[in-house]
């Protein structure tokens, strides 16, 4: 692993996500790998299942066109499945771990590529747990709402009924922040969150035009 810097940044510091400082548990130390993004830019969580298909890989390519990622920077866990293909697609991205930012804590281990290309592509690898910290089952769904704090709304794209992207959207939710998501097919277990999400209120996208609407109508464009 390249000799990184490692950073930090409390909670008392005047260039602290504003919005993070928002939510009701804020983490008081952030330990971070790169650049922060453009306070400009809209902060857009992309989360979903770990065994994502081909349906949820596309609905990344068609949802998000070129035009709204030159405008928003996408927030995720550096997770296997929707996680690491929203950061491969971005132009301006955000990874949240639930571990120390340490290759040897790093998990998980097959990304740890995709870690070096966000580093080097100018994106952010942000952590509150500090350097030394191993993924731990309870570690992840902590570093959750620090990827809905940071973001003025998530998107769920696949997901199964209990899964740790309804937990970050449930925390979006809690926060007072916009939940979107995508309809499937009702034969796939990997529709069976979004559905739920529309259910009790999400908006369903479909489309990279509506996502844009939504997107305009949270002041993300001006």
């Amino acid at each position: 692993m390249p000799d990184y810097e490692i950073k930090t940044i409390k909670i008392s510091d005047s260039n602290y996500p504003a919005l993070l400082r928002e939510i009701n548990n804020p983490p008081q130390v952030l330990y971070y790998i790169g650049k922060w993004p453009e306070t400009d830019l809209f902060p857009l969580a992309v989360v979903g299942s770990r065994e994502s298909d081909i349906y949820g890989q596309r609905i990344i390519k068609e949802l998000l066109s070129e035009d709204i990622l030159e405008k928003t920077v996408i927030v995720s866990g550096l997770a296997k499945g929707i996680d690491a293909e929203a950061h491969k697609i971005a132009n301006h991205t955000i990874a949240v771990l639930g571990t120390g930012l340490d290759e040897v804590s790093f998990y998980p281990k097959e990304n740890l590529e995709l870690y070096h290309q966000i580093i080097a592509g100018g994106g952010l690898i942000i952590s509150e747990f500090p350097v030394g910290t191993k993924p731990r089952p309870q570690n992840f769904p902590q570093r959750n709402r620090i990827v809905a704090g940071l973001s003025r709304a998530t998107l769920v794209i696949q997901a199964k009924a209990r899964s740790g992207a309804l937990i970050t959207a449930r925390l979006a939710l809690e926060e007072g922040r916009e939940v979107l998501t995508v309809p499937g097919s009702i034969f796939n277990e990997l529709s069976a969150g979004p559905h739920l999400l529309i259910a009790q209120g999400a908006t369903p996208v479909t489309n990279s035009a509506e996502l844009s609407e939504i997107c305009q109508r949270l002041t993300c464009f001006q």
